[in-house]
């Protein structure tokens, strides 16, 4: 067996909020490691604070240890291994201004290889996959995981002003506030395997490919990671739009929960039509086959860095009113160009990246009401070479939303390369948005809905939990993970553990557990008799 270390020694294994009894017999046992001990900071700070969407804790520390346990609740109900899975968290400054910052960052300690019959050999597997498959811990004494959060955020106004953290683990964000549930998470994903070892110049981790590398295809190259010569790979780490994920599992549960792929028709000329890629705005109105389509024409501005990058106010109004204009990025914020665009009477904002790939549109202008979106850097180009064009907004039956043509799933790979972020994240085209994409949204469901991690998970060598929700030895009848990776009974049993550690007594237990039952019915978490099966496998709970 090979071994090689990014890791701490384990120096306290400790839940503030004391143990639980296993659910089951190959569940995963997740365990903090707090780095804050002794600190009076993060996972210890003693401010006081209000309970909030329905965490219990009353002081900063313990909120924040409630929802990284309710983390680890979930993923080890989702996941089995017969060994400990230890994980360290801390709150420290990270990288942050007041409009972008790092929320938190995790990987593995450890990477192993050889270490088992029936694996790939010469392939490193990180450190929690690596024991779930042997059985055993490989590394006694050190942790598996180490993750870290920006305890800037909220205290700090130069980091993202006017954001705070929000501690609540029913999913109901309020604005403004960044959901701390979703982003652990996501963190322990990373540091379970959603994380791959190539670095930014294509070579592989001490020249041995790693578990998920092996699953890295480039489409334009058509070949895998393992296949490519490290130039190779580091030119495939940045092709935007065609780097993806072959696992069979991933590939089948995309096709349940992907939307049906956006794109732009072109009808004519003839030269370019077809189908085209894009990128969809987060302001405006969703565009539709009736609020986009029509005759693209070019909009040209007074002047500034560029006259087609609509940062100032359109010259060709005339032209442009009543039709889509095509505009280039750059200089100006995506809602400036679109508010200049509706000023001057278009129709809508189709805008040519400036980089491979058909980038999201972020920003926020309630005064915007017409659609927008985005192509390639390639793709605008040719459609500025053939104007006027005919385009329309179109919904492809065939293909899936962050997907290639055989289904694949992307991965991120944008150009210039994100240390930290290219490739060990599925790409930003997905939809609907995926927990392990770059950049945390306001549409996951981190306490309910994992989508296709598990199916990676599955890929790279995971067991998952086929099994139902129990509560001590009781069958609930509730599937703990099903397709598409809703995850109804480990949702269960994390509440179970919640109210089992901060609800002493039986009664105040079966009291929690009923006022849960009674919000996953509401919020269909739970359906038909499941509530009651719950609440019969509750009563059976042994406390004082």
């Amino acid at each position: 067996m090979n071994r090689l270390s990014h890791g701490l020694r384990i120096a306290l294994l400790a839940s503030a909020l004391g143990a639980v009894p296993a659910i089951s017999a190959h569940a995963a046992e997740l365990v903090l490691v707090s780095g804050d001990a002794g600190t009076g900071l993060g996972l210890e700070d003693p401010t006081p604070k209000a309970p909030e969407g329905f965490n219990p804790g009353t002081t900063l520390g313990q909120q924040r240890t409630i929802a990284y346990q309710f983390a680890m609740d979930l993923w080890g109900s989702v996941l089995e291994s017969e060994a400990t899975i230890f994980i360290g968290a801390s709150f420290q400054p990270l990288a942050c201004t007041p409009t972008s910052g790092t929320l938190g960052s995790a990987g593995t300690t450890f990477v192993f290889s050889d270490f088992a019959a029936g694996i790939l050999a010469d392939t490193w597997y990180p450190s929690a996959l690596a024991d779930a498959i042997a059985g055993s811990d490989l590394n006694p004494g050190f942790i598996d995981i180490n993750s870290r959060f920006n305890g800037d955020i909220g205290v700090n106004p130069d980091c993202l002003t006017g954001s705070d953290w929000y501690y609540g683990l029913d999913g109901n964000t309020p604005a403004g506030k960044i959901n701390f549930l979703n982003v652990v998470m996501h963190e322990i994903g990373h540091g379970l395997g959603f994380q791959g070892f190539t670095n930014s110049t294509g070579g592989f981790f001490s020249n041995r490919q790693d578990i998920y590398s092996t699953f890295a295809y480039d489409n334009v190259l058509a070949k895998t990671f393992p296949e490519m010569t490290a130039a190779e790979r580091s030119t495939a780490l940045r092709n935007t739009g065609q780097l993806v994920w072959t696992g069979d599992d991933v590939t089948s549960q995309a096709a349940l929960i992907l939307d049906n792929r956006n794109v732009l028709r072109v009808t004519a000329p003839a030269a370019i039509a077809g189908s085209y890629e894009v990128g969809l705005a987060g302001f405006g109105p969703a565009p539709t086959v009736a609020n986009f389509s029509g005759t693209l024409v070019a909009a040209l501005d007074g002047g500034g860095v560029s006259t087609t990058d609509a940062c100032e106010p359109i010259a060709n109004a005339a032209e442009v009113a009543g039709n889509v204009a095509l505009v280039d990025r750059g200089t100006c914020t995506f809602v400036i160009k679109a508010a200049n665009l509706q000023a001057a009477g278009a129709t809508a904002m189709l805008l040519a990246n400036n980089a491979p790939g058909a980038p999201a549109l972020g920003g926020a202008d309630p005064s915007i009401t017409i659609p927008s979106m985005s192509v390639s850097l390639a793709d605008g180009a040719l459609l500025r070479a053939n104007l006027p064009a005919q385009v329309g907004f179109f919904v492809d039956p065939d293909l899936y939303q962050g997907a290639d043509s055989q289904g694949r799933v992307r991965l991120y790979a944008p150009n210039p390369y994100e240390s930290g972020s290219s490739f060990s994240h599925y790409d930003t085209a997905l939809a609907p948005n995926a927990l392990m994409e770059p950049a945390i949204t306001s549409t996951l469901r981190g306490d309910v809905n994992v989508d296709i991690t598990p199916a990676l998970f599955s890929d790279i060598g995971w067991r998952l939990n086929s099994g139902n929700a129990r509560i001590g030895n009781c069958d609930t009848t509730v599937d703990v993970i099903g397709d598409g990776g809703l995850m109804p009974g480990a949702n269960v049993q994390a509440w179970s553990n919640l109210c089992l550690r901060t609800q002493p007594r039986k009664g105040d237990y079966q009291r929690c557990m009923d006022a849960y039952k009674t919000r996953a019915l509401a919020d269909g978490i739970l359906v038909g008799n499941q509530g009651g099966k719950v609440m019969t496998c509750a009563a059976r709970i042994s406390r004082p």
